[in-house]
Order: C-alpha cells, then sequence, then structure tokens
C-alpha cells in the first residue's frame, strides 16, 4: 500500500520541484568556494529526490515550535531552512547560512 505521509514510503515516487532561489541565497552561494558550491547544489538535488528523508538520519531535521512546517538539510558547517508544498510538489528555500547563524 502506498502512503504519501512522511516517513513512508511512495510506490509512484515523482520528483520536487525547486523554486527559484530568493537572492540572500544565491548570494551565500556565490561567496562560497567551488567545493562548497557544488556540495549545496548536490543537496538541493538530493531534497528534490527525497526532501523528507536521507540516508544519514542528522542530516534532515523537522523542525518544530516557530519554525514548525520546516525542515533543516545539514552541508557540514552550513545549514538550510526549507518548506515542503507537498500538493503542488514544490520546495522552497528560505533561508541558508553557517551553522552558528541559521537560527
Amino acid at each position: 500500500m502506498a502512503s504519501d505521509q512522511e516517513g513512508d514510503w511512495v510506490v509512484n515516487h515523482q520528483r520536487y520541484t525547486l523554486e527559484p532561489l530568493p537572492s540572500k541565497v544565491e548570494n551565500f552561494i556565490k561567496r562560497s568556494d567551488r567545493e562548497t558550491q557544488e556540495r549545496i547544489n548536490f543537496s538541493f538535488e538530493y531534497i528534490c529526490n527525497s526532501p523528507f528523508r536521507h540516508e544519514n538520519p542528522t542530516t534532515i531535521k523537522k523542525l518544530r515550535s516557530k519554525k514548525k512546517g520546516f525542515y533543516r538539510y545539514r552541508v557540514g558547517v552550513i545549514r538550510f531552512i526549507y518548506r515542503v508544498d507537498r500538493s503542488n510538489r514544490l520546495i522552497r528555500i528560505v533561508q541558508i547560512d553557517n551553522r552558528g547563524d541559521i537560527f
């Protein structure tokens, strides 16, 4: 039986689409070194295929409290916050920064 609930598997898996990045996110990526840019781009690709779950359970975290409904993705010392629109299969990256500055 297929389910669209978080954490459950889906037989008819469709890819999510990344919305255009906010200018602050684009500027952060442009200021980063080439290796970091590649790691961030790989992370964006990853969440388009699997926005709720990662093989490393500490990489994607569902946020609570004020950030309820958002997810955090860890890329080394960089974190980015995103929101998933399940009905339209869209992902919006809302913030990206170094670990100590994101929250």
